[in-house]
């Protein structure tokens, strides 16, 4: 089972995703390809807003089975836009959640 998580901390954003989905065998399952495709979209828009000085920080560590991505907001742009995309992202794991309730859970 994949288990993603997306919280706020200390005015931290954490976005969590650890294991396989096992919804089939290793390299050929794709639900895990759309979970990791969601995961590197997250983190690549995430490095894009860094640099465009839309969050103040942002750190991510990916591993095999496993994604730990962390974020602040700055207080010169306007939040809601960053949050805004981010949690259109997010809505895509609770999308796969939904549909493969087995496989996914989704607590965000």
């Amino acid at each position: 089972m994949t288990s993603i998580t997306f919280v706020k901390y200390n005015g931290e954003y954490i976005f969590e995703c650890r294991g396989h989905t096992e919804y089939s065998s290793l390299g050929n399952d794709i639900l895990c390809s759309a979970v990791s495709i969601l995961c590197y979209t997250l983190d690549e828009y995430l490095r894009r807003a860094q640099l465009e000085g839309k969050i103040c920080s942002y750190r991510s560590n990916f591993a095999p089975g496993q994604a730990l991505i962390s974020f602040e907001l700055c207080d010169t742009y306007p939040h809601n836009i960053a949050l805004q995309v981010v949690q259109a992202i997010i809505d895509g794991f609770v999308l796969l959640e939904e549909s493969f309730p087995d496989h996914i859970k989704a607590d965000v």
